[in-house]
C-alpha cells in the first residue's frame, strides 16, 4: 500500500466512525476514540489491499459497523445458546486482551494458547475464563468448544494448494474464510487425510501463519528438510501480511507433541533441529 493509499484509508476510517456517531483520533496504525478504545488498522488494510479502491468505502463502513455494534452479552445467552456459540481457537498469547484472564488455557507450544471464544456471525468474543467458569465447569466447556471446532472442520469449505520452492520442498496449504482454519490444526491427522496424506511415524511439519491458513508437510525423507525451509519462509510472510496473525514459526508435531523448530532473534531467522528430527530428515550425518 502506497503512502497515498494509506492516508486515504485512514480518512475513510475517520469518516466511517463519524457516521456511527463516534469521533476518533487517527494515528499511523490505529484510531482511538474518546473513551480510550483502540482499533487497529492492520486487518482492515489487509482486507482492502486486494480490492479496487472504489470498493474501499463500503468495505470500511462494513468493518467499522461491526466494530461499533454492541457486543453480544455472555449473560444474555442461555446455556443451550452458549453451547452453540463456543469454539476453541489457537491464538498468539500477545494477541490476547490480557493473558492473565486465561490462567488455565492450554499452551499448544511456545506462545500459542488454546482459548475459548464465542463465535457470532459478525464478531468473535474472547471472554475471561472467570466469566465462563461462573456458568459451568471449564473442562466441560472446552469439550463443547472442541466438538464445535470439529464440526466446523468437517463441514466448512476450504481450498487446497500444493506449493514448493524452485528446488523442491513441496508442502500442502489449506485456506478458508473461517476464522478457525488455523485452529483446525488441533485435528492434524484428519486434515492430513483430507488431502490424501498421513503421518508416517516421523511426524509432520506444521505452520499456522494467520487465522485463515494452515500449512504442513509429512516428514518422509530429505525433501522434507527443504520443505522445512520453504514452510518457514511461507509462515513468516503470511504472519506479516495476513489478517489475524498466529505464528511466524514452524512446528514439528509427533505423537501429538508440538515442538517449535524455528526462531527469530537479533541474529535473524533460524531453523533449530534436534537430533531426532535431524535423523528423520536425513540430516544426521551432514
Amino acid at each position: 500500500m502506497s503512502l497515498a493509499q494509506a492516508q486515504h484509508l485512514r480518512e475513510l476510517v475517520r469518516v466511517a466512525w463519524a457516521r456511527v456517531g463516534r469521533e476518533v483520533t487517527v494515528h499511523s496504525d490505529h484510531v482511538r476514540d474518546a473513551d480510550g478504545g483502540v482499533f487497529g488498522l492492520w486487518n482492515l488494510a489487509v482486507l482492502v489491499a486486494d480490492a479496487p479502491q472504489r470498493q474501499w468505502p463500503k468495505l470500511v463502513d462494513d468493518h467499522v459497523g461491526r466494530l461499533a455494534a454492541p457486543a453480544p452479552s455472555l449473560k444474555a445467552l442461555s446455556d443451550d445458546q452458549l453451547r452453540e456459540q463456543l469454539a476453541l481457537r489457537i491464538v498468539e498469547e500477545a494477541s490476547l486482551p490480557d493473558p492473565a484472564w486465561f490462567p488455565s488455557a492450554p499452551t499448544l507450544c511456545g506462545d500459542l494458547r488454546q482459548v475459548l471464544v464465542l463465535d457470532f456471525p459478525e464478531t468473535v468474543i474472547t471472554p475471561p475464563e472467570s466469566d465462563l467458569a461462573a456458568r459451568g465447569d471449564l473442562d466441560e466447556w472446552r469439550a463443547v468448544a472442541r466438538g464445535n471446532l470439529w464440526r466446523m472442520m468437517r463441514s466448512e469449505p476450504r481450498e487446497h494448494e500444493v506449493l514448493s520452492g524452485r528446488e523442491g520442498g513441496q508442502f500442502h496449504v489449506l485456506l478458508g474464510e473461517s476464522f478457525y482454519t488455523a485452529s483446525m490444526a488441533i485435528f492434524l491427522p484428519e486434515l492430513l487425510s483430507m488431502v490424501g496424506q498421513a503421518d508416517l511415524d516421523q511426524g509432520v511439519l506444521v505452520a499456522l501463519p494467520f487465522r485463515h491458513q494452515v500449512a504442513f508437510r509429512v516428514v518422509d525423507g530429505p525433501d522434507a528438510a527443504l520443505a522445512l525451509q520453504n514452510l518457514f519462509a511461507f509462515a513468516m510472510g503470511g504472519y506479516e501480511d495476513g489478517a489475524g496473525p498466529v505464528s511466524p514459526h514452524v512446528f514439528w508435531v509427533k505423537d501429538g507433541r508440538w515442538e517449535q523448530v524455528t526462531r527469530r532473534d537479533e541474529n535473524g531467522p533460524q531453523i533449530v533441529v534436534n537430533a531426532e528430527l535431524a535423523d528423520a530428515l536425513g540430516l544426521a550425518n551432514e
